[in-house]
């Protein structure tokens, strides 16, 4: 396509749906030539990837400039959208992936580029088809060097059809919007793009009412034609302009949108015979506009039908405290996305932000990819809004006036789980504490075995200074012993013996009974018995420390039905008789996801009964220290938890002094 000198106002008026990159930052320089996919508001994604062309250096951002990020209602794009050649088109929120290449930018040239996937995207949603972007499709770009003061950026642009075949130009069409307000350093970004064979660069023509021999250009869209692309790739060159070798920096932006072409307004309807006329009605009061709703994105959705508060603070460049905020989001119990409740900063600067200030929001607590972002409105004179991310090298911005100074330098520490005030009250008498400790007698276990009968007086000592009891401990083996160990006794043996129970009662099977070791590991049986036979003090607090290192039902390397009903049977005998049951799982011949299987069950029994679980990699160094936390954990206290009240109290709550 040959750039003509104007380029006429879209004749079709066009509802702009941009994508939403507000989830999207640069995590680091293994982030070149990786490709990631943005949600292009129809139900679909697009990919997007950064590179250099052959010859080119990537950039390292510690020499200034800012990495690649999303930009919802990006400050360009919404100043310069929807007018001039956009005078037909509109949308809800114009957003961008912004860069700003950085001070490299020193020799006689500098490259990188920008490739789209489309094959996620939704066409059909616009009257295409999915997988191409079509003739309802635009890609645009803002703030590039127009050429007529330091430097000249050029975006060739080029990619593949469907099938596989070079894209064609001709049928593209640009648009031009309007100026956008002065920069920072006095530039407006007013010159207009022109559009010739595929290559996108700044004019010497201002847009309507723009300065001439401005430094960038205004934004552009292209619309691309039905022929349906299936990838795009921009290449961008940046040019100094001769004499002005100095380093440089380029902010740009980068859009996509697809357009849903505006329903003509009817012609109106012949004239009816005039009817009677009533009396005027009273006035009613108008109905004030509604506001745009803000962008929210939270990637936490927690447990459907709860409420998740969370605090940060802002510090300054010394660490002290500057400002503090708050907020709170509920999940809906229908399982939907979560939504921004309550909202609330507060700092000397701009007072108290609240929800009603909120333009967008972004929070991710979780993995590599975790970020926290917000931008608001301020109710404060000398400053218009604030801008926070964790993600960028300046984490707090604010812009117009004065006040934008006051945030140089300062930090915000990412946000914490909101908690109340917890207590705990150990009781001040000494309980009584009744521990029986049972053993898988298989000969696996002798060396545990061995090991705590040494590891117990030393561990009792030093337990009843940590956690004073009146302490018993009984030990004793599923139906076998260890000789020269404190596993002198069985279970079956101590329970119709010194407990008196009636043996027909356990449900412990004999040794010999079972094929391999059989009823000696039996861990889950044993448990139930103990529970329910064993002569428990009336007062004494009750636990059981399980031993073994196959599973609960008969042993074995893997868990199946048997196993976790068996457990399961011990777990309500155990809730029902008001009994702890710790576990512990040593070595054994298991393969890495038997083990792992085996270690999960472990747990489950003691997490259900108010336990504590152990590995052998806990006995390490030494059964004293595990014998220690099990006595300890034998024990009750009273915990009081005093619950978060309220984000604005928060805020506004002054730090206590030192």
């Amino acid at each position: 396509m040959s750039a003509s000198p104007t380029q006429a106002t879209s004749a079709e008026a066009l509802d702009l749906v941009f994508w939403d990159p507000s989830g999207y930052r640069w995590n680091g320089p293994g982030d070149w030539n990786q490709w990631r996919y943005i949600p292009d508001g129809l139900g679909g994604e697009i990919g997007v990837r950064f590179g250099v062309s052959a010859g080119f250096g990537t950039f390292d951002w510690n020499l200034g400039g800012v990495a690649p990020h999303g930009s919802v209602k990006d400050g360009t794009g919404t100043s310069s959208f929807g007018k001039n050649e956009q005078a037909n088109m509109a949308s809800a929120s114009v957003n961008a992936i912004r860069m700003q290449a950085n001070k490299q930018f020193t020799g006689a040239r500098n490259n990188f580029t920008v490739e789209f996937d489309f094959t996620r995207y939704k066409g059909s949603k616009v009257g295409g088809k999915d997988g191409v972007a079509g003739a309802n499709t635009l890609i645009g770009v803002s703030d590039i060097y127009a050429g007529l003061t330091y430097a000249r950026t050029t975006v060739t642009i080029t990619g593949t059809l469907e099938n596989g075949s070079a894209v064609s130009p001709a049928g593209w069409k640009l648009y031009n919007g309007g100026v956008a307000p002065n920069t920072a350093g006095g530039n407006q970004p007013s010159a207009q793009l022109s559009l010739a064979n595929g290559v996108l660069q700044g004019t010497n023509r201002p847009a309507p009412g723009g300065q001439a021999n401005s430094i960038d250009t205004v934004m552009g869209l292209v619309r691309l034609d039905a022929a349906g692309c299936k990838t795009l790739r921009l290449s961008y060159d940046l040019y100094p302009m001769p004499g002005s070798f100095g380093p440089r920096i380029d902010n740009s932006g980068l859009y996509v949108a697809s357009a849903f072409p505006r329903k003509p307004v009817e012609p109106p309807k012949a004239a009816e015979p005039p009817k009677a006329v009533e009396p005027p009605k009273a006035a009613e009061p108008s109905t004030p506009a509604k506001p745009v709703p803000p962008t929210v994105v939270i990637k936490d959705p927690g447990k459907p039908g709860t409420t998740t508060s969370y605090t940060y603070t802002v510090k300054n460049p010394d660490g002290s405290i500057a400002g503090k905020g708050c907020f709170t989001y509920e999940t809906p119990a229908d399982g939907g996305p979560p939504k921004l409740v309550a909202f609330y900063y507060h700092d000397n600067v701009v007072g108290t932000i609240n929800q009603s200030n909120v333009q967008t929001f972004y929070f991710d607590p979780e993995g590599d990819d975790k970020r926290f972002t917000f931008v608001t409105g301020t109710p404060a004179k000398g400053i218009c809004s604030l801008t926070a991310d964790t993600t960028l090298p300046a984490q707090l911005t604010g812009i117009g006036g004065e006040g934008p100074q006051s945030y140089l330098g300062k930090t915000i520490e990412f946000p914490k789980l909101a908690t109340g005030t917890t207590t705990t009250d150990e009781s001040t008498s000494i309980p009584a504490v009744d521990l029986v400790v049972v053993i898988d007698s298989s000969v696996s276990m002798k060396d545990e075995a061995n090991a705590l009968s040494e590891a117990v007086t030393a561990a009792i000592e030093v337990a009843k200074t940590k956690c004073p009891s009146d302490l018993r401990v009984t030990y004793l083996g599923i139906e076998g012993t260890f000789k020269n160990t404190r596993f002198d006794t069985t279970v079956k043996t101590y329970l119709t013996t010194t407990a008196k129970a009636d043996e027909a009662a356990l449900r412990g099977r004999k040794k010999g009974t079972v094929e391999g070791g059989g009823a000696q590991e039996d861990g889950a049986r044993a448990i139930e018995d103990v529970v329910a036979h064993y002569d428990w003090r009336p007062s004494a607090k009750r636990a059981v420390f399980f031993l073994g290192d196959e599973a609960f039902e008969g042993g074995g390397a893997d868990i199946d039905k048997e196993d976790i009903a068996a457990a399961n049977r011990a777990v309500d005998a155990a809730k029902k008789g008001d009994v702890r049951v710790h576990t512990y799982l040593g070595t054994s011949g298991a393969k890495e996801k038997q083990r792992k299987a085996l270690e999960e069950e472990f747990a489950r029994v003691a997490s259900e009964t108010g336990g504590k679980a152990f590995t052998s990699k806990d006995a390490l160094n030494g059964f004293q220290a595990l014998l220690e936390k099990v006595i300890c954990g034998s024990k009750t206290s009273t915990t009081t938890t005093t619950e978060f009240c309220c984000c604005q109290e928060y805020v506004e709550q002054p730090e206590a002094k030192p």
